[in-house]
């Protein structure tokens, strides 16, 4: 098992099973936007700046990359 990441918000730290749950609505968001879910054509530019800083947050976090 890999050791969650130290998250801090604010000045408060995060415990590890709220980091654990950070990383896990990341990824969440990351597979609906992956899947075009919730973004009409107009929303593409979004969607694209949005797996981008997640895909930064991901790897910060020490989950891997988002793969488009």
């Amino acid at each position: 098992m890999h050791e969650e990441a130290v998250i801090t918000i604010n000045g408060a730290k995060l415990t590890d099973a709220e980091s654990m749950t950070v990383g896990v609505a990341i990824d969440t968001l990351v597979n609906v936007l992956a899947e075009g879910l919730g973004f009409k054509d107009d929303g593409i530019p979004l969607t694209d700046l949005y797996i981008t800083s997640l895909s930064r947050v991901q790897t910060l976090l020490g989950n891997g990359k988002v793969s488009n």
